[in-house]
């Protein structure tokens, strides 16, 4: 079934609109970009070409809030085998692309997220000891990589790993997307590769950067605006609904 051709006609303005909303969320919370513009795209314009047209968006976005701040050089030091992690874990997802399920990889990786999420609002989730966290930063990267080569989502298992770091909310934001900003890179010069960026579709790919502008201004705000705790609640409500999402996904 061949997918709608790309015009600038109401479908592609309501993109941009879907764009600008995911981009504030994004911005508030740290992650949801892919989870909420890619389902509704692919709805509009087409699952395939959503996907490599959204990745370039999702860049710019990330870009913009790594240039905001937020991160310092000793949490660099507790981050960098995560971020090393992910940019091993989706090259081995590309090259594995074929092979490996994408179907129970996120069945998987949702229940683990959900999980998660009830246990976290329930107050039940320990502290992780800087011990631990040099075992456990490089195989939530290497886990999220892979699950973001095979299926373009990288956020659950990441966030709820970094949620469990008890970080303030700028530095939460921050790592999340550093750690997205490295996989995306890796997969928009993977989708460049293989040929997928046409001349009218990168055109379009950099006008759906315009809304980003917008949205992360209208996040930033929101994100300076929110109260720790609600911060923390409102990031656990979008990691058990990226879990349900995921399960549901493969279920339904």
């Amino acid at each position: 079934m061949n997918e709608p051709s790309l015009s600038f006609d109401l479908a592609f303005i309501a993109v941009l609109v879907v764009v600008a909303f995911a981009t504030a969320v994004k911005t508030t919370l740290g992650f949801g970009f892919p989870l909420i513009a890619v389902p509704i795209s692919a709805n509009l314009i087409g699952a395939r070409t959503a996907v490599v047209l959204i990745a370039i968006p999702v860049l710019f976005s990330n870009l913009l809030i790594l240039l905001r701040g937020g991160g310092t050089v000793d949490e660099l030091r507790q981050f960098w085998t995560m971020l090393a992690g992910v940019i091993l874990g989706t090259v081995i997802g590309a090259q594995f692309l074929g092979v490996l399920d994408p179907g129970m990889l996120s069945l998987i990786v949702g229940v683990t997220t959900l999980a998660f999420a009830v246990v976290a609002f329930a107050g039940g989730v320990p502290a992780i000891s800087r011990r631990a966290r040099t075992y456990a930063g490089p195989a939530v990267g290497v886990a999220s990589g892979v699950m973001g080569g095979t299926t373009g989502i990288f956020a659950p298992l990441i966030a709820a790993y970094v949620h469990s770091l008890r970080v303030d909310k700028r530095a939460f934001v921050f790592w999340l997307t550093a750690s997205f900003f490295l996989g995306g890179v890796t997969q928009a010069l993977s989708y460049a590769r293989l040929g997928l960026y046409t001349g009218s579709l990168a055109l379009y790919a950099l006008a759906a950067c315009l809304p980003v502008l917008a949205g992360t201004k209208v996040g930033f705000w929101l994100q300076d605006k929110l109260p720790a705790e609600t911060f923390r609640r409102f990031v656990l409500g979008l990691i058990f609904v990226s879990g349900l999402t995921l399960i549901l996904r493969q279920l339904l």
